[in-house]
């Protein structure tokens, strides 16, 4: 409002013909509201010399919103609990997709994964603090074959993809310090034992792939992953993403049919994105000092020796359960830890 020949001195607002809440401010946040419904809202102003201005009133409708705490509860099983909440509610609600084959340019690995700009998919891991630090705040990636995939929410730190053999940098993973020294031992150990215990010992495929300019996100798949994938695996607790996981938390599967290079184009629609050079789990297989990353412009490589910030990646064990949350950077889900 604009004040008159006297200035403004009170708001007041009112939600559904309810008393009235003065402020001398001229924004007020209304809570406890519930999601998807319509509320009147009414708002006038007095000045200094007493006077009121007419009401205003205008109708809003809350976000039709709805959280994993809407079908979890204290102990069932979390990658239930995911899986759930996409079959109660669907990915327009959720933001979660279901790969079957059915699925436009789906990875058909009947996998659970999290896509749009931001999901509510946070999880505070290694902490029971009332408030959960920025450190540590993760995200679902999604649920495969019943373990469900964690990615720390910001940067690690900077590191090359390096590892030494014989005297000559190559990109072999299970080889090299990052995943050796750091990765899954600095990092693991970082967590007490009951934390570690909740990280699975997972086979990550490491056979990496050729890069293309024109792959799109189901060919990234295939190559590091799914149908074309090298045998070559490697047994950790820590990884990396792999390309395709940015790949497909990109908004919606007629997105998932583009190509990966120009990703760009789709950060603002990738809640993955964070804005930073960031190293994959995925090498080359055409290039032995080359390794995936993603850019400001696009999914490329790089030489190992670079260095590129680094997100942890984990699969919890299929037997993890839901404590509480909504899952929201400021509500994230908690885990049962006895």
């Amino acid at each position: 409002a604009t004040g008159g020949t006297n200035n403004i001195q009170t708001y007041y607002y009112s939600i559904n013909n309810g008393a009235y809440t003065s402020s001398s401010s001229n924004s007020y946040t209304f809570s406890g509201l519930s999601s998807g419904q319509s509320y009147s809202i009414r708002v006038y102003v007095r000045d200094t010399n007493g006077i009121d201005s007419n009401v205003y009133t205008i109708n809003a409708e809350t976000e039709n919103v709805v959280y994993l705490a809407d079908v979890c509860s204290n102990g069932n099983n979390l990658a239930s609990c995911i899986t759930s909440f996409y079959n109660s509610y669907g990915t327009d609600r959720t933001n979660i997709y279901y790969h079957t084959a059915e699925l436009e340019n789906s990875t058909e690995d009947n996998s659970y994964r999290y896509a749009g700009a931001n999901p509510n998919n946070y999880v505070c891991f290694g902490s029971t603090s009332s408030t959960c630090s920025n450190d540590n705040l993760y995200r679902i990636i999604g649920v495969f074959d019943g373990e469900v995939k964690l990615i720390k929410s910001t940067s690690y730190g900077i590191y090359s993809w390096s590892g030494v053999s014989w005297g000559t940098t190559i990109n072999t993973w299970s080889d090299n310090s990052l995943s050796t020294s750091i990765l899954n031992r600095t990092y693991l150990s970082s967590f007490g034992s009951i934390w570690r215990n909740l990280i699975a010992t997972h086979s990550w495929k490491v056979g990496g792939m050729s890069f293309g300019y024109g792959l799109s996100m189901k060919q990234y798949f295939n190559y590091e992953v799914g149908a074309n994938s090298s045998s070559t695996t490697y047994s950790a607790k820590i990884g990396l993403l792999y390309v395709s996981d940015y790949g497909y938390a990109v908004g919606d599967s007629t997105m998932w049919g583009t190509s990966l290079y120009g990703f760009k184009d789709l950060a603002s629609n990738n809640w993955l994105y964070i804005g930073d050079n960031e190293w994959s789990i995925t090498r080359y297989t055409s290039n032995t000092t080359h390794a995936f990353y993603g850019s400001s412009t696009s999914f490329t490589g790089g030489d190992v020796s670079e260095e590129q910030i680094v997100r942890p990646a984990f699969y919890l064990s299929s037997s993890v359960q839901y404590s509480s949350g909504s899952g929201t950077s400021s509500d994230p889900i908690r885990l049962s830890v006895n």
